[in-house]
This record gives structure tokens, sequence and C-alpha cells, in this order.
């Protein structure tokens, strides 16, 4: 039942980017958009997806140095990358951490410690992405109500889900039997929707994600400042993807739209859209970015906007991240032909 919500939700996306990409769209003027593109502007938008991952990979450095999970940058900045490849290929990013777990047990590190890792680096992003967020919301009410008010409902439920996030984590710390209790209840529905076959399978890994989240919550309150460190390190990383928009609005040769402007749009767009059930959340990134920046971008140049937006954030980031992904698993597997050679 799950595969085929999951397949029909990927054919309608699909069905909506093609339509957003070829309705009344004329390509024609394309190669002449290139042209004019201006370079620089342009190259500061990949630097900030470059950002992005090297900020994501100091973050996880220094959780390992926390949890005394030894290994260099270089190796923090493999597994950020091997995280970003399989987040962009799976729905909900859902390959995401698995990956990034298997590859550090992989190299030898405890269970209960890698988990550790993950969940404080989530609790993080999680903590600044609601505050984002909703502030961002705040800031740009007036011209969501006056611009795009249908899309304000939309908005509204990715931030209220974010918080709902958030407040369950925080809940569930101070509340160990609730955390038991809801998701008993949650997985009993699930299990009548036939979306869950194993309940006692799923209710032994809550019990075991209990001790390994109160081992983390515990490793982020003895060290306020870093945690502190991190929060703002995460601040930063977000504001540098949403800031691709902000380089593309200048490449083409816009103004008016301040920096503010743009990046607090772009985190609007990506709280409505990022729990969309899609691979890189195909169609609804699209769709989203069409209806929340139809009266920044001329109409003429707006898909020609969404492409180059899009292939920075996405694309780029599937061939990078795949390429580092491939390289550090022939890497392993040749070192691992040498060992018992």
């Amino acid at each position: 039942m799950k595969k085929i919500i999951n397949y029909i939700l990927l054919i309608v996306s699909l069905g909506l980017t093609y339509w957003i990409f070829f309705y009344k769209n004329d390509f024609s003027n394309f190669p002449q958009l290139i042209g004019k593109t201006n370079k620089f502007y342009l190259s500061l938008g990949f630097l900030c997806i470059i950002l992005y991952w090297i900020f994501d990979a100091y973050i996880i450095y220094k959780i390992r140095k926390v949890l005394d999970i030894k290994g260099s940058f270089k190796s923090s900045f493999i597994i950020t990358m091997v995280g970003q490849y399989y987040g962009a290929i799976t729905p909900f990013s859902s390959g995401s951490q698995p990956a990034q777990i298997y590859l550090l047990i992989n190299n030898g590190f405890p269970v209960g410690t890698v988990s550790s890792l993950m969940i404080i680096r989530f609790l993080i992003y999680q903590l600044v992405i609601t505050f984002y967020s909703i502030s961002m919301f705040i800031i740009n009410f007036n011209f969501l109500l006056n611009k795009v008010k249908f899309a304000i409902p939309f908005i509204a439920i990715g931030c209220l889900l974010n918080l709902f996030i958030l407040l369950m984590i925080i809940g569930f710390f101070r509340n160990e039997k609730l955390i038991k209790k809801v998701s008993s209840k949650v997985f009993a529905i699930g299990h009548k929707l036939k979306l869950i076959k194993d309940i006692r399978k799923l209710e032994n890994k809550i019990d075991k994600g209990l001790v390994d989240y109160t081992v983390s919550i515990n490793h982020m309150k003895e060290d306020k400042r870093i945690t502190l460190l991190l929060i703002l390190t995460s601040f930063l990383q977000l504001t540098f993807y949403f800031s691709i928009t902000y380089f593309v609005y200048l490449a083409i040769g816009l103004i008016g739209f301040s920096f503010l402007d743009i990046i607090g749009i772009q985190s609007l767009h990506y709280t409505a859209v990022s729990f969309i059930p899609t691979p890189g959340t195909v169609g609804a990134a699209e769709g989203g970015f069409y209806i929340l920046y139809n009266t920044i971008f001329p109409r003429e140049i707006l898909v020609f906007a969404m492409i180059l937006w899009r292939f920075i954030s996405y694309y780029f980031v599937i061939i990078m991240s795949g390429i580092v992904t491939l390289a550090n698993f022939i890497h392993k597997r040749k070192r691992n032909q040498d060992k018992y050679n």
C-alpha cells in the first residue's frame, strides 16, 4: 500500500514538473539567456552549496569530537557527501542517515555512539529549521498575503509540522512513557492501514532508540558552548543553502528584492515542500518555486531561473556527492582486497 502511494505521488510530481517546464514556455530564448547570465554571481550560487556541505561536515566533525568518534575533517566531509547522495535519491531523504550510520559502523565505531551522533545532528537541524521557518513566515506574512495567498496553508502546514516534531522531541525526552504510549497507537493505526507488518519489532527499535536519545541529550546538556556553536553553524549552513536563489536572481540581472526577501521566501519554499515523499521533492520543489517566485522573476525567465536554481541545489548535489560516494566505495573495496591478499 505504501509503495503504491509513493508511486502515485511520484507520477503526479513528475507530471507537474513536465507541465511547469513545457506549458506555454518558449525555450528558444534559453541560449540568449545563458549568454547574458552573470557568471560571477552564478559561481557564488555554486559556492553556497559547497559551503553548505563544508558546514555540514564541520558539524559532524565537532559532534564526533564530543562523542570521541575519531576521524579527520576529510572523513566527516565524506560522511556528509554520502548522506547528501542517498538523501537526494530517496523519499523524505530517508536514505541519508542510514547510509551515514552504515559508513561509520563499517569503520568500526559502536552502533550506540554512531546513533547518538545522528540524533544530535537531527536535533540541531530540527531546532534551527523550525525557528528559521516560523520567523520567516511571520516576517514575510504580508508578502504572502498580498502575492501568493493560496500558498499560505501549505507553508503554514510545513511550519507547524516542523514545530510539532520539535515539541514531540522535547516532550518525549521529558516523558518516556508518553513516547511509548503514542508510538504504540501510531503503530496500531499503521498496522490497520497495512503500512506496518511487525509492531513488536518497531517497539523494540523505539526502546533502543530511547536509550541512544537519552545519551545524546545528555551530551548536549553537558557542553552548552559546543551546542550553541553547532546551532549557529547550522543556521549559517541553511542560510548558505537558501542564498542560492538570491545569487540566481542577481545572475539573471534582476534587482528590487533584497537578500533577506529572497532567503525568506526560499526558506518558506523549503519548509512547504520538505514533507513531500518524492526523491528530492521532485515536482513539489519545481511547483513551489513556480508559485512563490512568479511575482519576483518575470514570467518569461521564471522557468530559466528555476532550472538554474534546481541544477545547483539538486542535480549538482547528486553529481558531486555521487562522485564522492563512488570514489569512497572503490577506495574501500580496494583497501579490503589489499588487506586479504
